[in-house]
């Protein structure tokens, strides 16, 4: 869904632009920077939002006063994008109801242990309220991607054979070599797994430390390229002493450079064609939903909402490449619960990445 949000994003600050136009000169109430169909979007909430990027990012920033309106005005596009999902989801009578949400925090509650949730909330200064609405918002963009616009994609094996035939060189596999790594402190002990190379490799022992990997000959240190190269698949190097230890290389297995199959490569060419299809869906379905929403934004952060379509990502956009933007997680969601409300965002431990601080009051309009 990752993709799909990124596209979102930009799609939606473009056409807010002319929805904004459009708004008439009201005074929104205190608090709220952004009324979506209706719905009011407050300032805490997009300072949650931030907040929670400020966790994901794990470091405390000085954004300038320009920057700082940039990232708000960021959150609150992706905040309008999130309603207007949460309210098709509505619409659709597919809410994320309040059990889905209950088991997803029971989750990550048991992921930080006893009070780790609420100690890590408090020290990043999230309200617990508001981090529940950005976990709801994370559940509901999983359910809309689940249940709205995947049934309507398909990959067709025409596709799938279109799309190998043109990057046959992305499935060019180079030369690889299964190896061995083996250190110990005494050498008697490198000296039985080197004499039990290569089927008792991964057998367990406490005096000697075993690593094997596939890994490219420029990968390896330049001090066992040489050496690597010499030997035979299923024999070891000599031992030899380094920095107070024994260490030994052992070669597995080469593996010819080659080129992948279309049939191995078809499940990765199928996730990248969804990919790209979910992206264009979110695009079309962003797109009618925003020609019949009434969207009210505070002048204070209107012209921020435009930033993120200045210059290359306007070009990007243009050429099907999406420019960084709101994700979301991968994990499956609970599924929604028909008949009840909810809201919709990114990460449900840690909602998005790149952030400010806090900043002041809302504006009017």
């Amino acid at each position: 869904m990752n993709a799909v949000l990124r596209a979102a994003r930009l799609v939606a600050l473009f056409f807010c632009c002319f929805l904004l136009a459009a708004c008439p000169e009201s005074r929104l109430p205190e608090g709220v920077v952004a009324v979506v169909n209706g719905e009011p979007i407050h300032l805490r909430s997009v300072q949650a939002l931030l907040d929670s990027r400020s966790a994901a990012l794990g470091t405390l920033q000085r954004p300038s006063l320009e920057s700082m309106k940039r990232q708000y005005g960021e959150a609150l596009g992706t905040l309008i994008i999130h309603a207007l999902v949460r309210q098709e989801l509505q619409r659709l009578q597919i809410p994320v109801g309040d059990a889905a949400l209950e088991q997803a925090v029971a989750v990550v509650r048991e992921d930080y242990g006893a009070d780790g949730l609420a100690r890590f909330l408090a020290d990043e200064s999230l309200d617990q309220k508001h981090w529940r609405a950005l976990m709801r918002d994370h559940l509901a963009m999983i359910a809309f991607e689940k249940r709205v616009l995947l049934p309507g994609i398909r990959v067709a094996l025409p596709e799938v054979r279109a799309y190998y035939q043109a990057h046959t060189g992305d499935f060019q596999l180079p030369e690889t070599l299964e190896i061995c790594f083996a250190t110990a402190e005494r050498r008697e002990a490198l000296d039985d797994f080197r004499n039990a190379f290569p089927q008792g490799r991964t057998a367990a022992r406490e005096a000697l430390l075993a690593q094997c990997l596939d890994v490219k000959i420029e990968e390896l240190p330049q001090s066992w390229r040489r050496e690597v190269a010499s030997l035979k698949p299923g024999t070891c190097s000599a031992a030899r002493r380094e920095d107070e230890t024994w260490q030994a290389i052992g070669l597995v297995q080469r593996h010819k450079a080659r080129t992948l199959a279309l049939v191995d490569a078809y499940p990765l060419i199928e996730r990248i064609l969804r990919e790209q299809k979910k992206i264009t869906a979110f695009e079309s379905w962003l797109e009618r939903n925003l020609a019949r929403s009434t969207i009210q934004v505070t002048p204070y952060l209107k012209d921020d909402l435009l930033l993120p379509f200045s210059g290359r990502q306007q070009s990007e956009k243009r050429d099907g490449r999406a420019a960084a933007g709101p994700g979301s997680g991968d994990a499956e969601a609970p599924e929604p619960e028909a008949g009840q409300s909810g809201h919709a965002a990114r990460d449900a431990r840690q909602p998005s990445a790149d952030a400010p601080g806090k900043a002041g009051g809302a504006g009017e309009l």
